[in-house]
């Protein structure tokens, strides 16, 4: 509850940086300034005046005037100490917990010497790579990858996992090519992502299946390999990689446009890098990960602070009172 009359006070962090339960009470705090301006305020006025005169040599205790101020001084705290205490100041300490329900990506890139082809500069296989990882790296923090290269039969290059100081160097490593067994088993390959993703507990699976899409090798055939995708309820976005009109290595756009058909998925073309980046950026936009955002405060009451205050006050008090200190001060 915040009150309008203390809003300044409230300002003043390093003082007042409280909310209150009772904050009425704060209106007695001008009870000790009522005290101390009757005290020697008005009765200053009210006593005779004795006129003495002092040698100018004489030395003037300053600490001694200030000396009979103590003890009031003393219990003016003491009651703004109590007062404060009936006010029960809280301060709010405020919490956030982030809890992100993040996607399970299996990405399964084609390392067959056809994507060596420089059609798309560096190459296809290099564009492929880049790109992906670029992909990783900006959903890793809440996403789930595992990564598989294939040829002629598929490698498990990374299981699912956000380690990416296990994920990115196994994906550098990867180079086209680098499976001695030739041709290209696209989908045994979809057999592999779909093994990855099929036990997992996400609801959301997705896997990206990057090629030139020549399916001549393995034992799957891609399109059974849909269909068990269907079955495990797994998404298959599929990117042709190479420029149309080459006749050396000729991109099959019809296999990878049935994949994705088939899974309820979406089919991209890409000639170049920028095409490539542009259509990575639409799968990050069509797969957003949810993220909850769940917030409390706790509030951590004061008042026991300030009822330790007065009691240190009032022994003090006390203790001027009934000791020789006391007399000192009074004289």
């Amino acid at each position: 509850m915040k009150f309008p009359l203390v809003h300044f006070w409230q300002q003043i962090r390093l003082v007042f940086s409280f909310n209150w339960e009772n904050p009425m009470f704060l209106y007695l705090l001008i009870l000790p300034i009522l005290w101390l301006f009757i005290k020697y305020g008005l009765r200053k006025n009210k006593r005779a005046k004795i006129v003495l005169v002092i040698p100018n040599d004489f030395p003037e205790n300053k600490l001694a005037r200030l000396q009979k101020y103590i003890p009031d001084v003393l219990q003016s705290l003491l009651i703004v100490s109590m007062v404060i205490a009936l006010a029960e100041p809280y301060t709010t300490i405020k919490y956030a917990e982030y809890r992100a329900e993040g996607i399970n990506f299996a990405i399964g890139i084609d390392i067959s010497s056809s994507m060596k082809n420089r059609d798309v500069a560096p190459s296809r296989f290099d564009v492929a790579k880049n790109m992906a990882q670029d992909f990783m790296k900006k959903r890793i923090a809440y996403d789930a990858f595992s990564l598989i290269a294939f040829a002629g039969e598929p490698n498990l290059i990374s299981p699912l996992t956000q380690d990416k100081n296990y994920l990115f160097p196994s994906l550098q490593k990867l180079q086209a090519g680098l499976i001695n067994e030739e041709g290209t088993a696209l989908g045994d390959a979809m057999g592999t992502c779909i093994n990855q993703l099929r036990d997992s507990d996400n609801p959301k699976k997705i896997a990206i299946i990057i090629s030139d899409g020549n399916n001549t090798a393995g034992n799957l055939d891609p399109e059974i390999s849909s269909k068990l995708a269907k079955i495990f309820h797994i998404k298959f976005y599929t990117i042709a990689v190479g420029t149309e009109g080459n006749q050396l290595d000729p991109v099959d756009e019809n296999t990878l446009r049935n994949i994705a058909s088939l899974t309820h998925g979406t089919f991209f073309r890409a000639n170049d890098s920028q095409a490539m980046a542009s259509i990575f950026k639409e799968i990050d936009q069509l797969e957003k990960t949810k993220i909850k955002i769940n917030k409390w405060e706790e509030h951590k009451n004061q008042s026991l602070t300030f009822l330790i205050i007065a009691l240190i006050l009032f022994i003090i008090n006390l203790a001027l009172k009934l000791t020789w200190i006391g007399n000192i001060l009074e004289d």
